[in-house]
């Protein structure tokens, strides 16, 4: 084998970096070094509906003036719970129906021939929503301790997991060419990303998406990172004072919601997540319209109109 410099090929293992690779196994690693480049890309959405977004923001304003709290419990909110537990985990693959996620966390029942596992996914993803609500209510600014605190409640019960402790190993992404980046430097990803949301100068809705997409890009978990992600993501929006979201988890929506963080991965140069901003959009676009309807509703007998 000749002699060559793998020191600065940072998914190379050590016996690799010993010994030396193939000149095969050396370009695909050269190949995933350039690959993290992407890393030193802030994302963007230069492409997503502008209008909508605005149009949002303008109906939340008015449920803001109408004394709108997002993280204030109600009947839609604890549906939106219900709904959003639902179809996050059925986007990991669980197979309780709507009906049944409710009997689970509202009745404490047990569904014959379903898995204990798939009860306790449920469990935890509510008590994760439930923690993000209550870091809502605390006016709670997005952190690492944040993060942290959401997937060590969301991913209790899964194997193969350390709940609230960043992966240590390598993890791989089936059907896809782009690899997370090494654990190393997982640390100073988030960190870096969560300054960026911090200060980044993006309307809240795309700030949110784009966070989001980062988030999965980098993996920052051994598991859970789909639903801690999308926990997250709501915790920006509410705490822009939008209500939360729950993506469609059919098969179009599913596919839609990876087609757009399959498109941002790849983008190398650009990092263009206009397809996920305009996804949340979407289906902010029914979470606010219940609240102007549940407004309208209200203001009858007072003479009170929403403005459009």
């Amino acid at each position: 084998m000749p002699e060559q410099d793998l020191s600065d090929l940072e998914y190379a293992t050590g016996y690799e970096k010993m010994y030396g690779v193939t000149d095969e196994r050396e370009s695909y690693l050269r190949l995933l070094q350039s690959q993290l480049r992407r890393f030193d890309t802030l994302p963007t959405a230069p492409n997503c509906d502008k209008e909508l977004i605005e149009r949002l923001e303008s109906q939340c304003s008015i449920l803001a003036e109408r004394g709108f709290n997002p993280a204030k419990e109600d009947r839609i909110l604890n549906a939106m719970k219900v709904d959003f537990v639902h179809t996050t985990a059925r986007i990991e693959g669980n197979t309780l129906s709507l009906q049944e996620t409710s009997l689970v966390l509202e009745e404490d029942a047990v569904i014959p021939g379903k898995p204990l596992s798939e009860h306790l996914e449920v469990i935890d993803i509510a008590a994760a929503f439930d923690l993000m609500v209550g870091f809502v209510r605390e006016r709670k600014r997005l952190s690492e301790e944040v993060v942290l605190a959401v997937h060590r409640v969301a991913s209790a019960h899964l194997e193969d997991c350390e709940p609230g402790e960043y992966r240590r190993d390598q993890r791989y992404i089936s059907s896809s060419p782009i690899i997370p980046p090494p654990p190393a430097r997982v640390p100073t990803l988030m960190g870096n990303l969560v300054a960026w949301a911090a200060k980044a100068e993006a309307r809240a809705i795309e700030t949110a998406a784009l966070f989001h997409l980062a988030f999965e890009d980098i993996h920052p978990f051994q598991d859970g990172n789909g639903r801690t992600g999308r926990i997250l993501l709501n915790f920006m929006l509410m705490s822009g004072g939008f209500p939360p979201v729950s993506l469609k988890a059919d098969e179009q929506g599913v596919a839609a919601y990876y087609q757009a963080i399959k498109s941002f991965t790849r983008d190398i140069e650009g990092r263009d997540g206009s397809a996920m901003v305009d996804l949340v959009a979407h289906r902010l676009e029914d979470s606010v319209g219940q609240r102007m309807l549940q407004l309208e509703q209200e203001g009858h007998g007072r003479g009170y109109v929403p403005r459009t």
